[in-house]
């Protein structure tokens, strides 16, 4: 005879709750970012998780995840933008946000690769040729070439102008490579709303793009600086060949987004012909804005510490300043008038 489980004898049931059973009500919960009251494991209003107290499990396990998780977040965006920058920037603006680092997070990647790249070149004594390394050898080729055109003795004045003191704050400033390139992915993005506004809806796709391109761009390029800068080193390249991945490197700057742009906007070489001319002109730009920028910093140089500096610099200086100054504003003419003219043919 089977004996019946402890419980109600007579109705022979268990005093432990069926499956079939009602669960207990949940406990609502309290979001500590918005305040919003809810049940569930996220907040309905702003997606924060509902996760116990801090602790050093969590905040482990969280860059755990993040630095293993290739399905989504930062390594598959890098892994996706490398093998097809196309498709993927593609997907995103259509909606598929969620495997993919946002475009700004992703520049700020490209930045502080960028800045530990400089730093650790020049703590080396490598050659440091990060992005914003441009508009310095800019500016000191203009310093040089008008020094050399006024004589040596102008050249041995050179020394103590506000514009030399300029240059010389420029190249040591730590954080210049990475505002360099947040202005070059600014410029980028301008530039694309301009060649591919009937590929894009809003002007934050073509900032989108612009930043991925540009992000990654420097992330490759960054990357293969230090290699070379590490085989070069180490004997394992002789000179031509060295010449050649430096050439390479420098190139893929501006191939990688011709890429990107010819699988985004369409099999087109005319799209990837635009997209690596536009962060050309972007990168050009930024080093005239960073010209034009040196000057305004030399002029206050001189007008706060008038006793310490001989000078603003040298006429050729003055010159060439003024010439990347009336480019900026040429190609802001143009911007304005292509605006105008969209604006008139879609009315």
């Amino acid at each position: 005879m089977s004996s019946i489980p402890d419980g109600d004898a007579s109705t022979g049931t268990s005093s432990s709750a069926p499956s079939g059973a009602a669960q207990p009500p949940a406990v609502p919960e309290t979001c500590a970012n918005c305040g919003q009251t809810f049940v569930g494991d996220y907040c309905p209003a702003c997606g924060q998780r509902a996760e116990p107290e801090l602790s050093i499990i969590s905040i482990l396990g969280g860059f755990v995840r993040e630095l293993i998780d290739t399905e989504r977040g930062l390594w598959r965006t890098f892994r996706d933008l490398t093998l097809h920058p196309g498709t993927a920037v593609r997907a995103y603006l259509a909606g598929a946000r969620q495997p993919f680092t946002n475009p700004g997070r992703y520049l700020l990647v490209g930045a502080i690769v960028t800045t530990v790249a400089s730093a650790a070149l020049q703590g080396i004594g490598a050659p440091d040729h990060n992005i914003g390394r441009f508009a310095v050898h800019v500016a000191q080729g203009f310093t040089k070439g008008a020094a050399e055109d006024s004589g040596e003795a102008a050249a041995a004045s050179l020394e103590g102008t506000a514009w030399s003191a300029a240059v010389q704050d420029l190249e040591q400033l730590g954080a210049y490579p990475a505002l360099a390139l947040v202005l070059i992915a600014g410029l980028v993005g301008l530039l694309y709303w301009a060649l591919f506004r009937r590929d894009t809806n809003v002007p934050a796709e073509a900032f989108a793009v612009g930043t991925y391109a540009t992000a990654h761009a420097v992330i490759l390029y960054q990357c293969a600086d230090c290699i070379l800068e590490l085989l070069v080193r180490h004997g394992a390249l002789g000179t031509r060949l060295s010449t050649a991945f430096d050439w390479g490197s420098q190139a893929l700057l501006f191939v990688y987004p011709g890429v990107l742009t010819y699988g985004c906007f369409g099999a087109s070489v005319w799209n990837g012909i635009k997209g690596g001319l536009g962060l050309a002109w972007g990168y050009t730009e930024a080093a005239l804005v960073s010209i034009v920028g040196l000057a305004g910093y030399a002029e206050w140089l001189l007008w706060a510490y008038p006793d310490a500096y001989s000078g603003s610099g040298p006429g050729g200086v003055i010159v060439a300043v003024a010439f990347a100054a009336v480019l900026l504003l040429v190609h802001g003419a143009f911007e304005l008038y292509a605006r105008y003219r969209h604006g008139g043919h879609s009315a």
